[in-house]
């Protein structure tokens, strides 16, 4: 039973030490409306000043700092909001960058924006 707890308390300490360093992606929903996309990403407990969006023609990139106001040494911590979260959603078609909006509510980013085409190949009919 020792070598189990003493595997446990290296994992522990390893976690702990780690904190703060390690990145999560976020879950991420995108719907197709029409001519729109709606991008939604899970954020829970983030300060909207922390989160950064940034919009390609062809991707969105979400970037949010942890949350370190709150007071104390950390025992166990699992909360997303604890953790940098960078993510970059590749799309298959194109983005009108100025017609983009996002909104933070209830832990949810809502990212919207107008699609300007499909993005890949095609082949002709020649006439």
């Amino acid at each position: 039973m020792e070598p189990i707890k003493k595997i446990e308390e290296g994992l522990k300490e390893l976690y702990t030490a780690n904190v703060g360093k390690i990145e999560r992606e976020p879950d991420v929903d995108i719907y197709e409306q029409g001519e729109n996309l709606l991008i939604m990403v899970d954020l829970p407990g983030f300060r909207k000043d922390s989160i950064k969006v940034k919009l390609f023609e062809h991707a969105v990139e979400i970037t949010a700092l942890p949350n370190s106001d709150v007071p104390g040494r950390a025992v166990i911590r699992e909360r997303a909001a604890n953790f940098p979260i960078q993510r970059r959603i590749e799309l298959p078609f194109r983005l009108r960058v100025d017609s983009a909006r996002a909104i933070y509510k209830d832990g949810v980013l809502q990212i919207s924006a107008i699609k300007a085409g499909e993005v890949g190949t095609a082949e002709l009919k020649i006439d």
